[in-house]
């Protein structure tokens, strides 16, 4: 099957949720990135101006390498799948999720606008999906479109797709089908808003 899989995307997409299952269904091992770097202290230092850690990439990448070593299967959910080793990742699964949808689930966290247009806009630019093709290659990396489906239909279409060695031929494109609108009020609250 493998013995490390990536769940990635942008925060809010289900990436957590869905590693779970995974992880349930193939006896494996489920890691949440940030939290382990947070927890082991993976990181140079917190940055208060972005409310978060800069990890330190090199150790990440090796103590997710010493998990991926251990025999079971590995299911590895981060925002970031650039900064682990290319040599043990089997395969990338991109979680996508209409921004729209996006928009309301992150806001509902409390969130300020511009962390959550910040957020947004990297999934219409489709950034983590891009940096998993740029880092693994294309012929790694599956997409899977988690808008208004359950994580166990999301689950079971990415371990369709990575039993079955699938290769992703046409990505989506928030661009072209999210409302000019939307798109434009995202511009705004990014170049207005200040933090608070």
């Amino acid at each position: 099957m493998f013995k490390c899989l990536v769940i990635a995307g942008t925060p809010g997409v289900g990436k957590t949720s869905v590693a779970r299952i995974i992880a349930e269904k193939v006896g494996g091992l489920q890691v949440d990135l940030s939290e382990l770097v947070v927890s082991e202290g993976l990181y140079e230092y917190f940055d208060d101006q972005t409310g978060s850690y800069v990890i330190d990439e090199a150790r990440v990448s090796r103590r997710v390498k010493e998990i991926c070593s251990g025999g079971r299967p590995v299911v590895v959910a981060t925002h970031y799948p650039e900064v682990l080793d290319e040599v043990i990742v089997d395969k990338v699964a991109v979680l996508r999720l209409n921004p729209v949808v996006l928009w309301d689930r992150l806001r509902s966290r409390g969130w300020s606008d511009r962390k959550v247009a910040e957020n947004v806009m990297a999934e219409v630019l489709s950034v983590v999906l891009s940096n998993a093709i740029s880092k693994f290659g294309v012929e790694r990396v599956v997409e899977v479109d988690t808008t208004g489906r359950s994580i166990i239909e999301v689950a079971d279409e990415v371990l369709e797709k990575v039993s079955k060695g699938y290769t992703q031929e046409k990505f989506i494109d928030w661009l072209n089908t999210v409302d000019p609108g939307f798109l434009e009020e995202l511009e705004r609250v990014l170049s207005n808003e200040q933090e608070t």
